[in-house]
């Protein structure tokens, strides 16, 4: 077994779910952040327990074909790209596998290795961003927290689309020009604290920047009123890690943009949910209905509804829809989008889902199709609603696989599944599953 501070040569073989290689050495399973597999590399070892161990990477002694430039400046410093580093054939590989094992392992579901559907654009792909501000070297910058920590990596993303990046700079000049001080966490002192943006497929733009209290931004607004549709200041004045508080001025613009899905109309605010990929998010919905495979006799509900999404799309081929959401202001949206898409077989439920399903069911009855998302308390509830298809759509491959297998007891079987690569040089992953029903459930 190693020592901390030993340096030792490994032969990397696989992945974790963090992007960081993992090799073993007698015996004991090593992780090297930045080492990838069929590497063999030289690392110091800075940590060891009795069930694994830590290496910094020292030296590559031979090299992976797979390896690539990563072709962001502080891919290291920043850690929110963990995989930047490996071919994007091999990425989407890698998440492939770990869908198919995840299910194995944990869920005790064969499948075979599934197709994971690539993005067509790996850069400027993200439509939001949330800067933390910070004082640097006596100024107002922003950038991204280093991982596990809140020292400020300053940047320019390279997977967020441009404008992002160039409201983010317009925000930090007006406050070093106008001398904004910086927010100070440690202290509560200081006043511009996150710069937050969003831009639509369409290309409207919402800048929204958090301020500890309000301060004249008359010069700020001038400056973003060529490129913003929309611009929103929030105060936060408590001393947390929330982003947003609860108080809002739109400046510039209505408090929402507008965003498009195959033909429908969603209008989103600085709080709304909104995939961060619009191009792959598209792909998404429609492996979704495809899937669920709706027709003008189903009633459908959509658990998790956000702000109505998955929900008007369904409804456009199904009896009615019922989506379901806990946060009520997605409520309130997803209720607007409907009446802005003329779409009148929808409605929404705010509240707890395991709650609002007996609501839902008792107002349109039995539901044939279910859409869920990720949390297993729901899940003896979707089974004793006992839906002919379940459309399951996850963004963590683990829980996906536990809440697979408790389907599968109450009588679900998993019948498809589909990747979507929803974040390029990333390990996350998106999956679309179709369980149907295979035999009644006599447990209820």
């Amino acid at each position: 077994m190693p020592n901390k501070n030993d340096v030792i040569e490994i032969k990397i073989d696989d992945l974790t779910v963090d992007g960081a290689g993992v090799g073993r050495f007698e015996g004991l399973a090593v992780f090297v952040p930045w080492a990838l597999p069929s590497e063999t590399v030289s690392a110091k070892v800075i940590k060891v327990t009795k069930g694994y161990a830590v290496g910094k990477l020292i030296k590559i002694l031979c090299q992976s074909e797979e390896r690539v430039d990563p072709f962001c400046e502080v891919f290291e410093a920043c850690g929110g790209c963990t995989l930047q580093h490996l071919s994007y054939n091999q990425q989407l590989s890698f998440k492939a596998r770990h869908i198919k094992e995840c299910l194995k392992r944990i869920g005790g579901i064969e499948i075979d290795l599934p197709q994971v559907i690539p993005a067509e654009n790996i850069r400027d792909y993200r439509n939001k961003a949330s800067f933390p501000v910070a004082n640097v070297n006596g100024k107002a910058e922003a950038g991204f927290y280093a991982p596990h920590s809140h020292r400020l990596v300053v940047c320019d993303c390279p997977i967020q689309k441009p404008a992002i990046n160039a409201a983010k700079n317009t925000v930090i000049q007006w406050a070093n020009g106008s001398h904004i001080s910086p927010y100070d966490e440690k202290n509560h002192k200081g006043v511009l604290r996150h710069i937050v943006t969003r831009q639509t497929s369409h290309g409207e733009l919402m800048t929204g920047i958090v301020l500890r209290d309000w301060t004249d931004t008359k010069s700020l607004t001038d400056s973003l009123r060529s490129t913003a549709k929309s611009v929103v200041i929030n105060k936060n004045e408590k001393k947390h890690n929330a982003i947003l508080g609860s108080q809002s001025r739109t400046v510039i613009g209505d408090d929402y943009i507008t965003e498009y899905y195959d033909g429908l109309k969603f209008r989103a605010g600085l709080t709304s949910f909104l995939q961060i990929n619009h191009g792959q998010s598209e792909k998404l919905y429609r492996i979704a209905m495809d899937f669920a495979q709706i027709t003008k006799e189903d009633i459908v509900f959509d658990l998790f509804c956000g702000i109505g999404t998955i929900s008007l799309l369904a409804a456009r081929q199904a009896k009615t829809v019922l989506g379901i959401e806990y946060v009520h202001e997605a409520v309130d949206n997803a209720k607007e989008n409907s009446k802005l898409n003329n779409i009148s077989n929808a409605c929404f439920l705010s509240g707890d889902a395991s709650k609002m399903i007996d609501e839902g069911i008792k107002k349109h009855g039995q539901p044939n199709v279910v859409r869920k998302g990720c949390d297993a308390s729901l899940i003896d509830k979707v089974s004793q609603a006992s839906p002919r298809r379940i459309v399951y759509v996850s963004c963590n491959p683990s829980t996906l696989a536990r809440d697979a297998a408790v389907f599968a007891k109450n009588g679900f079987e998993t019948v498809k599944v589909t990747g979507v690569d929803m974040f390029p040089h990333t390990t996350h992953v998106e999956t679309v599953v179709l369980m149907s029903r295979v035999k009644v459930n006599t447990m209820f």
